[in-house]
């Protein structure tokens, strides 16, 4: 636009170059201006809209859970505040057209305020809102749903696809959100039952594609009999340092026939300031023990339970010192598995996963894993992934791609030399683990040196 008169003309008659806004707190009281001009600019289109109203310095340091929100400490968060509810005020306004939203805070004020406003009944319905997306980050506290409180879009039926509630209770939710058109669901939030989360996915979500679940570990484990059928879910990620606790009995009660992809994260100690209660030498065993059942397709016949055939098994912080027979067995009954990821977090380098992967004496009759294309493996010893590469190279099943963070042997970070990395189709070394999204982990988006 700032070419020339004729070239701004000609845009300004283009709404649909205008139909996707992202704005930050730091724009401060300009805010508000350049949510009109968008809104005026973009006519009649659907929008995509994106708010980030997280500062670092907003995060309370030590604050125990509550259950209402706390008083700014900061004028700047206090301004922010405010420039966030005219924002939303003016927004609202045009809630019929929007397609997607996302809001991150790390204010607990600011998310109350924002979930008060969209709970505002509206002239227009939500009747095209497909992606909402509501995140209170690096904060204890949580925004909770009280009974005398409306939820959110009164009136209104929006067909959502894409949901992730991150500090943001289910309550908020009127019943309609679950429907059949959603596809994708993550949750991350204090819920003191299991069952407050599950109890939200009977019967109302045929079409599930996605499920993703980050209970806390203050949450006080129960799951309900009562069986569940999610029958088009394709991923499913756990996270949580109570896992140990509920999370076989989930894979064991909820029915997901079209389960491909399963991601289970521990959770590291340096992300809560809480003791490990739940952990012990067999804290994750039993969910071992549950996949064995799930994947032995003898025992499923005989049972109503169904039989799971994962393409992709990912563990991060796993922390269980397993039973080498209760591994071999699950890598032995997982013929369909195509990608491993052993992640970083465990205390045992995850030796015991990793030297499942070894070949037993009967050879391909008995193969760990016969179908295992892709390895992506952090914290193993050299040696140990020297032996699978080697071991199942000779018995005629290569890897086609291996991921490895090599051992650091000195301080300048010089990895050990191998001389087995010229076995698998494609090596790559990792360099970082950052990952921010359980699709990074599945897309294998890992920075490589």
């Amino acid at each position: 636009m700032t070419v020339c008169v004729r070239w701004k003309r000609v845009l300004l008659q283009i709404p649909s170059i205008c139909d996707v806004m992202h704005i930050s707190f730091r724009k401060g009281a300009v805010s508000l201006e350049r949510v009109r001009t968008f809104l005026r600019r973009s006519g009649t289109r659907p929008l995509y809209i994106t708010l980030l109203w997280d500062d670092h310095n907003w995060i309370p340091v030590s604050v125990e859970y509550s259950d209402g929100p706390e008083e700014p400490t900061s004028r700047e968060e206090i301004m922010a505040g405010v420039h966030l509810v005219l924002v939303i005020q003016e927004l609202y306004a045009h809630v019929h057209r929007w397609r997607e939203f996302t809001l991150r805070t790390t204010s607990v004020v600011q998310i109350y305020q924002a979930l008060s406003l969209m709970s505002r009944p509206s002239i227009h319905p939500a009747h095209m809102l497909e992606k909402l997306h509501l995140q209170l980050i690096h904060n204890k506290n949580h925004a909770t749903h009280h009974r005398h409180e409306q939820s959110l879009f009164p009136s209104s039926t929006p067909p959502i696809r894409d949901l992730l509630l991150f500090g943001v209770t289910c309550d908020w939710l009127p019943p309609s959100m679950l429907s059949s058109h959603l596809l994708n669901f993550w949750i991350h939030n204090k819920v003191y039952e299991i069952d407050d989360v599950v109890s939200h996915l009977f019967g109302g979500l045929p079409n599930l594609q996605s499920l993703s679940l980050e209970p806390e570990p203050q949450t006080i484990v129960s799951l309900s009999r009562r069986p569940i059928t999610l029958p088009q879910l394709r991923s499913l990620a756990i996270k949580s340092r109570s896992m140990g606790n509920w999370a076989h009995d989930f894979l064991r009660n909820v029915c997901m026939p079209n389960l491909r992809i399963l991601t289970l994260d521990g959770v590291g100690e340096e992300y809560s300031e809480e003791p490990l209660r739940w952990r012990g030498p067999s804290s994750h065993e039993c969910i071992l023990e549950a996949l064995v059942e799930l994947a032995d397709r003898d025992a499923v016949e005989n049972s109503l339970s169904y039989c799971l055939e994962l393409d992709e098994l990912h563990f991060f912080n796993f922390t269980q010192d397993a039973k080498a027979v209760l591994v071999h067995r699950l890598y032995k009954q997982m013929t369909a598995v195509k990608t491993l990821t052993l992640g970083p977090g465990a205390p045992d380098k995850n030796a015991a996963l990793a030297k499942g992967l070894l070949p037993t004496p009967s050879g391909l009759a008995d193969l760990p894993l016969p179908g295992l294309r892709t390895l992506i493996l952090f914290d193993v010893p050299n040696d140990v992934v020297r032996g699978v590469v080697l071991e199942r190279t000779s018995a005629a099943a290569p890897l086609k791609e291996l991921y490895y963070r090599e051992e650091v042997v000195d301080k300048k970070h010089k990895s050990i030399s191998n001389d087995w990395s010229h076995h698998v189709g494609k090596y790559h070394c990792v360099d970082s683990l950052k990952s921010f999204r359980y699709g990074d982990i599945v897309e294998r988006q890992w920075s490589q040196l």
